[in-house]
C-alpha cells in the first residue's frame, strides 16, 4: 500500500524517469540534469509554472518482509517486520550509510522519530535506489527514509488498520510531515527539518493511493542463492525452479490480501489540501497529455492510459458474484453482471464515484505575467558570436539588393536602345 506522485505512474518506467522520486523545488545546476521538471527551468512547457522544481514522490504505508523469527544484523527487529518510507530524490550523493550496517554520525538524516508501543527501528537494509542512466552525468540518487516495526502472526490472520497522515509542505516547500500508525498506534515520524540534509521537502505534490501485492526476488529470498540452486527461475511444483524460495513459501499459495476499507480524509478549508490530480499550484494535465506515449504499456496496443470503467459484464452464476452481499447489482438470465444505479465495474463492488469540487485553474492576468516576466541572460562570448554572424547576413543582404539594382538599372538601360 502506498502513494505516489501524479506525474508518474506506478510500474511504468517511462513515465518516472527523471521525475521518480523528486520532491525538491531548488535551483541547483548539480541536479538540474536529472530533473526533469526543474526549479531552475525559467521556461516551463505543458501549463507547468515556471522556476518550480517537480517530480513524483513515494509514501510507502506498508511492505510486509515475511518469513521465519531470525535474528538480523544491525537491528532489534526480526522477520516478519512491515517496512514504511518515505522515498524522495535527490539523494545523498557521498558518505553514504553501507547497506545492512546502522548509519555513522552524519551520514543520514537526523531527527527521525519512533514510537513507543511497538517495536520499531531504523531500517538499514534499504536506504534508497542509485538511478543509473547514460550518459552517466544523467545517473542520480534517492533515498528511502524507512523504518522497519515488529509484526506478529495475528497481522497475517487478522484485521489490522494501518495509518499514514500526510500534512504536505507549504507551496515554497515548509512545514509538513508524514507519520505511520498501526491499529491506532503511533510507529514513524518524518518531519519537515529532517530532510535539511539534501534540501528535500515534505511532498506536496497531487498524489494517488495504490493497493496492490507484488513480490520480487530481493525482498525476503535467500541471498546468496541456496547451495546447488541456479535461482534463473522461480516456479512452485518445479524442483529446479523451488529451490529459490523462502522456506514454506509456496506452503502459503492460495492466498488473499483483504482489504475491509480505505479512508481518507482531508482537512477543511486548509490551503495545503486539494482536491484532484492537476491543482492550480501543481498543474499536470496538460504535461500527462503531451507524454501520452508514457503512460502506455507499448506491448498492450493501448492508444489512452486509461480505460473506461466497465460498469457489469462480469460472468457470473448467482447473484453475489455481483456485488456480493451487499446488493449491489444481480447476475441475469445470461449469467452476467447487471449492477444497481450507484454501482460500477465489471462485479458492480465499486461505488459510482466522482470528484464533487472540480478545480477551476485561473488563467493568469497579463499584470501577472509582466511583473513575473524572465530576462534571459546571454553571456557575452556567444553576444559577439550572434552579432558577427547577424553582420555577416546584414553584408550579404546589402551586396544582393545592390547586385539586383544594377541588374534592373542595366535592364531599364537595354530597354531604351
Amino acid at each position: 500500500m502506498w502513494l505516489l506522485g501524479n506525474l508518474a505512474r506506478a510500474t511504468y518506467v517511462g513515465s518516472s524517469n527523471f521525475v521518480w522520486p523528486f520532491s525538491y523545488d531548488t535551483c541547483d545546476e548539480s541536479n538540474r540534469i536529472s530533473q526533469e521538471i526543474s526549479a531552475c527551468n525559467k521556461i516551463n512547457h505543458y501549463d507547468l509554472h515556471p522556476l518550480q522544481g517537480r517530480g513524483a514522490p513515494e509514501i510507502d504505508i506498508i511492505e510486509v518482509m515475511a518469513g521465519t523469527v531470525e535474528k538480523l544484523p544491525h537491528t532489534m527487529i526480526t522477520k516478519p517486520y512491515a517496512s514504511t518510507s518515505l522515498q524522495v530524490a535527490p539523494g545523498k550523493k557521498y558518505n553514504r550509510p553501507r547497506l545492512g550496517t546502522r548509519p555513522v554520525n552524519g551520514t543520514w538524516y537526523n531527527g527521525l522519530q519512533y514510537g513507543k508501543n511497538l517495536t520499531t527501528d531504523l531500517n538499514p537494509f534499504f536506504y534508497g535506489v542509485n538511478l543509473v542512466h547514460e550518459p552517466a552525468k544523467y545517473t542520480y540518487q534517492s533515498d528511502a527514509i524507512s523504518a522497519n516495526t515488529q509484526l506478529s502472526q495475528t497481522h497475517f490472520e487478522r484485521q489490522h488498520v494501518y495509518r499514514v497522515e500526510w500534512e504536505p509542505s507549504d507551496v515554497n516547500g515548509r512545514g509538513g510531515y508524514v507519520r505511520w500508525f498501526i491499529d491506532g498506534h503511533f510507529v514513524y515520524g518524518i518531519e519537515d527539518y529532517t530532510l535539511n540534509l539534501t534540501n528535500t521537502m515534505i511532498p506536496n505534490e497531487p498524489m494517488y493511493v495504490i493497493l496492490n501485492t507484488a513480490m520480487s526476488s530481493t525482498w525476503g529470498f535467500p541471498l546468496p542463492c541456496p547451495r546447488g540452486c541456479k535461482c534463473d527461475c522461480f516456479e512452485c511444483g518445479n524442483s529446479k525452479c523451488e529451490c529459490g524460495f523462502p522456506p514454506g513459501f509456496c506452503k502459503n499459495f492460495p492466498n488473499s490480501f483483504d482489504i475491509d476499507y480505505v479512508r481518507i480524509y482531508q482537512a477543511v478549508n486548509d490551503t495545503k489540501h486539494k482536491l484532484g490530480c492537476s491543482t492550480s499550484t501543481h498543474p499536470s494535465d496538460v504535461f500527462i497529455e503531451a507524454h501520452k506515449k508514457r503512460y502506455i504499456d507499448p506491448f498492450s496496443g493501448d492508444k489512452e492510459p486509461l480505460k473506461v470503467v466497465e460498469t457489469g459484464g462480469m460472468a457470473c452464476t448467482d447473484n453475489k458474484d455481483c456485488g456480493g452481499e451487499l446488493n449491489r447489482g444481480i447476475c441475469d438470465t445470461e449469467n452476467s453482471c447487471q449492477c444497481f444505479t450507484g454501482y460500477t465495474g465489471p462485479s458492480c463492488l465499486a461505488n459510482v464515484g466522482y470528484n464533487d469540487i472540480p478545480n477551476k485553474r485561473k488563467i493568469l492576468p497579463v499584470e501577472f505575467l509582466e511583473e513575473n516576466a524572465v530576462t534571459i541572460f546571454i553571456p557575452t562570448p556567444l553576444k559577439c558570436v550572434f552579432g558577427f554572424f547577424i553582420l555577416i547576413i546584414i553584408i550579404t543582404t546589402c551586396a544582393k539588393v545592390a547586385q539586383r539594382r544594377n541588374e534592373k538599372y542595366l535592364y531599364e538601360s537595354i530597354g531604351d536602345v
